[in-house]
């Protein structure tokens, strides 16, 4: 089936790749709140039990460099049936988990089945035109949000009632039911620059060579890694600052963070149509800017809950705007290497995340949390910096212009 069907089929193809996305973020949101029952079911501390993060995350961050070279070259649909049903058989394996070590192992096996997922950006890349991508990738986003909000109530009230196995065992049926959507709805995908793409990855290597020495890619890249540093840095804190600031509980807690990130969610849905009306290149620098100063103004509304909520909200929305824009952005900077591209791209959102963490710590053991949001502040406001310099490297190519507007032929390819 040629792209051509397939974007008859587009709302088809686009559900197949929420729910991809909505299994994936489920998965990551799942241990958050297991990690005390985890430590009292293994008898390991709370902070070994936070090995689990890095178990996924860095699986996952490397095998990106592997795994979107291959989708080049073996197609799509081939790297995402396959990596999905390993996801689901390391999910079930998962709460089969004999030791705490097992279940580290087999949370390890699914970061690095869960690495094929960035093939959904490729995907929407092969099928939508730039200038109308941006809420086809909002819509998708949109899942990782909506797996966030229901990803840490749904993992404490099965567990609640059931023990924690049964929360990795209800992921692992919803897996079961997105592979089969994979394997049987799922269809085809032509890379867009097929011939390419094929001769340019005969070697993973050479592809990797080719996205990392372009540095319009590169500059798209770092913007993803200092943006998740910058808003996952904070988020990664934010209980505990809560808890500091204002003595609440962790159930409280946990209502909050559902409520506000509603915020995200909005900002996925929104963030993709604006960027489609107005720019992308617009929509990100607005983002940033906004989520730059959320972050520095956070730690100072410690004194007023109304205050700090708006904050939280608004760093959030500018958040989840920035992401389905920027994903736009980068899904285009190489298109002949487009998978490659795009899981180097969550490569990068790990990486990122996880420095941000790293730091964050550093910057409150030293600073407080006053110096843990100037930190993140400034990563944001680099990563706004980046993008400007990624526009004026070729500012007419729809970055920043609507799709009302229109540009010299000459200045739109890549």
């Amino acid at each position: 089936m040629n792209n051509e069907k397939n974007v008859k089929n587009l709302n088809g193809i686009v559900f197949i790749l929420f729910m991809i996305i909505f299994l994936i973020g489920s998965d990551t949101f799942l241990v958050s709140p297991l990690i005390p029952t985890l430590s009292k079911s293994f008898n390991v501390t709370v902070s070994e039990v936070g090995l689990l993060v890095i178990a996924y995350s860095l699986p996952y961050a490397i095998c990106g460099f592997a795994f979107g070279p291959l989708s080049d070259k073996v197609g799509r649909k081939v790297m995402l049936k396959w990596g999905i049903l390993a996801f689901t058989i390391s999910t079930f394996l998962c709460g089969c988990a004999w030791s705490f070590w097992s279940l580290f192992f087999f949370r390890v096996l699914s970061g690095i089945a869960a690495a094929t997922s960035p093939q959904v950006w490729a995907i929407i890349g092969d099928l939508v035109p730039f200038k109308k991508r941006g809420h086809v990738i909002g819509i998708v986003a949109a899942a990782l949000s909506i797996s966030q909000i229901l990803g840490v109530p749904f993992g404490a009230f099965v567990a609640g009632a059931a023990g924690w196995r049964f929360s990795f065992y209800a992921l692992g049926i919803l897996g079961v039911i997105v592979t089969l959507l994979v394997i049987f709805a799922l269809p085809v995908i032509e890379n867009t620059t097929a011939p390419v793409a094929k001769a340019a990855s005969s070697e993973l290597s050479h592809s990797l060579k080719l996205v990392l020495t372009n540095k319009r890619a590169v500059a798209g890249l770092l913007v993803t890694f200092f943006m998740m540093f910058a808003s996952f840095g904070m988020y990664s804190f934010l209980g505990a600052w809560l808890s500091n600031s204002f003595n609440m509980s962790v159930s409280t807690i946990g209502t909050v963070i559902v409520v506000v990130g509603f915020g995200n969610l909005v900002g996925n849905l929104s963030g993709g149509f604006l960027g489609d009306a107005f720019g992308k290149g617009r929509v990100v620098i607005i983002g940033l800017t906004i989520l730059a100063v959320s972050l520095i103004l956070l730690p100072y509304t410690s004194s007023n809950l109304i205050f700090a909520m708006v904050c939280i909200f608004l760093w959030l929305l500018s958040g989840g705007a920035s992401l389905s824009s920027l994903n736009s952005i980068v899904s285009e900077l190489v298109p002949s290497l487009r998978g490659t591209v795009m899981s180097l791209n969550s490569s990068f959102m790990y990486m990122g995340t996880t420095m941000g963490v790293i730091v964050g710590g550093v910057a409150i053991n030293k600073f407080g949390y006053v110096g843990l949001g100037f930190a993140n502040g400034i990563s944001a406001f680099i990563a706004m910096l980046l993008i400007c310099y990624l526009i004026t490297r070729q500012r007419c190519d729809g970055y920043f212009v609507s799709d009302k507007e229109t540009c010299p032929a000459d200045s739109v390819a890549i």
